[in-house]
């Protein structure tokens, strides 16, 4: 997404991608399909093939993609799934875990790819 947004209306090779950004080729392409399956990217094989963001810099954000890549957004796992954890209900800890989560998905909602784009970490 990062290599991507640096490069508007730009068609990508899956080989450069994996090339400049060091992600082995067979992983990325795991990870573009999952990508493209949440809308964020779009896919096109054969010869003129290629990757192209499915959206502007400004229209994705860092919570969109942890969300395709790790389902959830969680600091323990008691914050997905109360059940896991017997000290819940009397935990004092559980209520500070939950309200950090929520700040971080708050947070990750706000950071949007173009933002990267400006701070010169794109390639």
């Amino acid at each position: 997404m990062l290599y991507l947004s640096g490069k508007e209306n730009f068609t990508a090779k899956a080989e450069n991608i994996s090339k400049e950004m060091e992600i082995p080729k067979n992983f990325l392409m795991k990870i573009l399909k999952e990508l493209e399956k949440a809308g964020l990217l779009k896919l096109k094989r054969g010869v003129s093939g290629g990757v192209t963001l499915a959206k502007k810099p400004d229209e994705i954000t860092l919570y969109d993609v942890i969300i395709v890549m790790e389902k959830s957004i969680a600091l323990n796992r008691c914050v997905i799934n109360k059940g896991i954890c017997g000290l819940v209900p009397h935990c004092p800890v559980h209520p500070i875990w939950f309200k950090v989560r929520n700040k971080l998905i708050e947070d990750l909602k706000e950071i949007k790819f173009s933002e990267f784009l400006t701070e010169g970490t794109a390639s």
